[in-house]
């Protein structure tokens, strides 16, 4: 099943694909005018559509039917996570967390980062490739690269929250967490966290959690923290 992106859709009006999604419906699929296509908004929606005008760099669709809508109302996972320097290994974790499930990733600037800066937008592609792998019709929020203080700083509301980090008198992330509550899960570095990066996030609230007694790559932790929430919340 192919599916292609369009954030403006909506039932009954025209969207156009962008030149990328175009391109690949013409040249690729040798989709013609009046064939259906399936075109998702990046907000949980996936909807049937017709083909009304194709052109070099855009392709016109009518959408015609609602076909799965966002059910709206489930559990949230937050998690920030510093990037490792080799940023091939983060888009693998971007990858497989979109694949799995998340709903709002941001890159962190800790003491030991190794990686300092980001291209959102090539990221964003990669999420956006793994929810048509996996047929996920929202688009998880991925947030610019912020200091370690600037976000602690920024949470309130009723998620729990957690840091995960390697200390084995800490309760295990299944022991401390069991479904039904948004999360918000701190991911540190190369090297861990610093003893004052950890005694901040508790002072904030943050419950110190591990994920396993391996120590873990931290993109292979933040895989693990996805796929343990969603057990949780199935």
């Amino acid at each position: 099943m192919n599916v292609f992106y369009c954030p403006d859709a909506m039932l009954n009006e025209l969207c156009v694909l962008d030149e990328t999604e175009s391109k690949h419906i013409v040249s690729v699929l040798r989709k013609r005018e009046g064939e259906e296509l399936f075109v998702f908004d990046g907000k949980g929606n996936l909807f049937d559509a017709r083909i009304i005008s194709v052109g070099k760099k855009e392709v016109t669709v009518r959408v015609a039917k609602l076909l799965e809508a966002d059910a709206g109302n489930k559990s949230s996972l937050h998690i920030a996570i510093a990037p490792p320097k080799n940023i091939e290994r983060f888009e693998w974790f971007i990858e497989k967390a979109t694949e799995i499930g998340i709903s709002q990733i941001t890159p962190l600037l800790c003491t030991r980062s190794e990686r300092r800066e980001l291209r959102i937008d090539r990221l964003q592609r990669v999420m956006l490739s793994a929810c048509k792998q996996s047929l996920k019709y929202q688009i998880p929020v991925l947030n610019e690269m912020i200091k370690y203080d600037e976000l602690l700083r920024s949470f309130n509301g009723e998620s729990r929250k957690f840091i995960a980090h390697l200390d084995e008198k800490s309760l295990h992330f299944k022991q401390a967490y069991h479904g039904g509550f948004d999360v918000v899960m701190l991911i540190g570095p190369e090297g861990d966290f610093t003893p004052e990066e950890i005694a901040l996030a508790v002072q904030r609230e943050f419950e110190p959690v591990i994920l396993g007694k391996s120590r873990l790559r931290l993109e292979t932790a933040g895989v693990y923290a996805a796929a343990a929430f969603n057990m949780a919340n199935e």
